[in-house]
């Protein structure tokens, strides 16, 4: 069983999230956007260990709407914690069985699912009181038996949540005392017979040790004076220790030894860099799920990981490695990250990339398909049958699912399918907004590719507060030092260049930035492929205003020609002299043209490297180069 949705309101920074959760699911962005929010809300709605050090709501966990400063004046928190089967009978009949009074079931599917509610806010003493709940379909509270506490204490113990911080101490996780090695340790069973034969060892080694130095007899002759001094009523004795007296005790002192190289030495795991300590936390988890989770918990239990950082102290290549580990690991998973390297290897639709807007933390994601409420209809029956690829209706639910885009005339066929309907216009309203939101639709064949086109700079791209999209890599050096000399470095203003022909379609960057709500600019030549690329973007169902406002086409052929025709060509010839090409004060300007496009990434660097030494040719640069720039600055989500 593992959560599908959640559901949270007025919780620290967010007034309102729906967020889907997958197997995994990996929260990105700036520092104080909300991400850690969202794993606190979770792991405090299935702890309901009220009271307890580092667990339960605060005050100050209640969002603060403007203008008010009290939070006993504010709306209380909310959270909806949702559990679905994913297929028909995932669930054991074990599962269904023990939380049979608080299941629910989807009449048309079939499926299994539960709702817990979660509320926090202050009560008629000023008093902060939580409240846990189980929902039924309508979201109403359930009774009876649903109603009972009972059901929360056998809830929980099927969701069992660990929070692994980022500073992961080894010292810490693998002492006797903690989560996983202590209990690991207390788990292990030696039989009595082996025992047995440890302790007659253990005994032996001990004689060995203390005979060896006769000064240690010495010393147990003195510290048995300690009976002369305390006497008891009968006599003692006193001998010295120097490995454990039992083969238990001997087990609860084990320690993790590691050498990094066949040659290194072994050293204890805390002498070791953090990097490979926090690895060792993380992997100390997944063992103690396999062997554990089901002794401690529940046959059936799920383990919830919330993670935070996995990447810490970990050099690129190791933390892309990682990733793929973690994505393997038992458990349904929660994950943050500021990695660029690790999100290289996190599958498109299993990200969610928050940002911070005047009215609080967003959350922005690729859904596999969209949904919106309309009633079961003959006509709509109809359309089922005959796009069945494409539309799904639960009648039970009264949802319509779209798998990707509606088209024009299969959307007009769904409004008339509706126009006599005693709800016409919220219908009408509620199809409107499903073919929006599906325009945004980006489908898995292009995350395929981009999966392998763009892995280079996908770790990038998703922390970028814009995106600049150009052709290749002459316009990515050139727009770069552009926006330096403009005083406007894209670097420090966290925008992402992104040279399409190198990692993929242009069309699918700029859907892919509508999807995510990222603010974008296109540059384009002047060539029939810049005009094809803009009419990729067109397809992709973007308002006329929004093509004319973004997507700009250089007046030339490419980026070499409209430097060398407007005002640039001299300084071109010098860089192609210091580049080795033959004469090149002397060749036909439109061999100029070819060499630069000959020695594209050559040029640009040199000509990088002029424009920030000499500022007069900062004044001979193409205008339209600059206007990208100014339009980039001004555009919003």
């Amino acid at each position: 069983m593992e959560i599908t949705r959640v559901i949270i309101e007025n919780f620290r920074s967010i007034k309102q999230a729906d967020i889907v959760l997958g197997h995994t699911t990996v929260f990105i962005g700036p520092n104080n956007v909300g991400k850690t929010a969202i794993l606190d809300a979770v792991r405090i709605a299935l702890s309901r260990r009220w009271g307890r050090s580092g667990t339960g709501f605060l005050e100050t966990d209640i969002y603060l709407p403007g203008g008010i400063t009290d939070p006993k004046q504010a709306d209380p928190i909310t959270i909806h914690i949702e559990f679905q089967e994913r297929t028909l009978n995932e669930w054991t009949a074990d599962l269904q069985n023990a939380l049979d009074d608080v299941i629910q079931i989807e009449p048309v599917s079939g499926r299994s699912f539960i709702i817990l509610k979660v509320t926090c806010g202050f009560n008629d003493t000023g008093t902060l009181e939580p409240r846990w709940e189980f929902l039924n379909m309508d979201r109403q509270a359930l009774t009876g038996k649903g109603a009972r506490s009972t059901n929360l204490q056998e809830f929980f113990q099927y969701l069992p949540v660990f929070y692994l911080k980022p500073s992961r101490d080894a010292d810490e996780e693998f002492s006797a005392r903690s989560q996983f090695w202590g209990r690991l340790l207390k788990a292990m069973n030696v039989p009595e017979a082996l025992q047995a034969t440890l302790r007659t060892s253990l005994d032996n080694l001990n004689k060995q040790l203390l005979t060896a130095d006769p000064r240690l007899d010495t010393v147990a002759t003195d510290l048995k004076n300690i009976a002369k001094v305390a006497p008891a009523e009968t006599p003692g004795d006193l001998t010295l220790r120097a490995v454990a007296l039992q083969p238990w005790d001997m087990l609860q002192k084990t320690e993790v030894i590691y050498k990094s190289h066949q040659d290194q030495p072994w050293l204890p795991l805390t002498s070791h860099g953090h990097g490979v300590q926090s690895l060792a936390v993380i992997f100390l988890f997944n063992a103690y799920v396999k062997l554990l989770l089901a002794e401690a918990y529940r046959p059936d239990s799920t383990a919830i990981l919330e993670l935070e950082e996995p990447e810490t102290h970990l050099h690129p290549q190791a933390t892309r490695s990682l990733c793929s580990t973690i994505l393997n690991i038992s458990g349904q998973k929660l994950l943050t990250t500021h990695s660029p390297y690790f999100v290289q290897r996190v599958p498109f639709r299993d990200l969610r990339l928050l940002r911070m807007t005047k009215t609080g933390t967003t959350i922005s994601w690729l859904p596999p398909n969209y949904s919106t409420t309309i009633p079961a209809s003959p006509a709509l029956s109809q359309l089922l049958q005959q796009h069945a690829d494409l539309l799904t209706h639960d009648a039970s639910t009264s949802t319509l699912t779209t798998k990707g885009v509606i088209p024009e005339d299969l959307y007009r066929r769904l409004l008339t399918a509706y126009a006599n309907h005693a709800e016409v216009k919220k219908i009408v309203a509620n199809l409107k907004a499903l073919k929006e939101q599906a325009e945004h639709h980006i489908a898995d064949d292009e995350l395929a590719q981009l999966e392998t086109w763009a892995r280079r700079i996908r770790g990038e791209i998703f922390f970028a507060r814009k995106w600049l999209i150009v052709e290749g890599q002459s316009d990515y050096l050139i727009m770069h030092t552009i926006g330096a000399l403009m005083g406007y470095p894209l670097d420090e203003h966290g925008i992402s260049v992104i040279d399409a022909q190198n990692n993929g379609n242009p069309g699918t960057f700029a859907a892919l930035a509508r999807a995510l709500a990222i603010p974008w600019i296109a540059m384009f030549d002047g060539d029939s492929a810049g005009q094809s690329y803009v009419a990729q973007i067109k397809k992709r169902n973007f308002e006329a205003k929004v093509i004319a406002e973004q997507c700009i086409v250089i007046p030339a052929t490419d980026l070499e020609e409209l430097l060398v025709t407007n005002g640039l060509e001299q300084e071109l010839r010098t860089i192609l002299k210091r580049l080795g090409v033959q004469n090149p004060q002397t060749i036909p300007t439109p061999d100029v043209i070819s060499e630069l496009r000959a020695n594209k990434i050559e040029y640009a660097t040199e000509l990088a490297t002029d424009l920030q030494a000499d500022p007069t040719l900062f004044a001979k640069t193409p205008a339209i180069l600059k206007e990208t720039i100014t339009r980039l600055q001004a555009v919003q989500a």
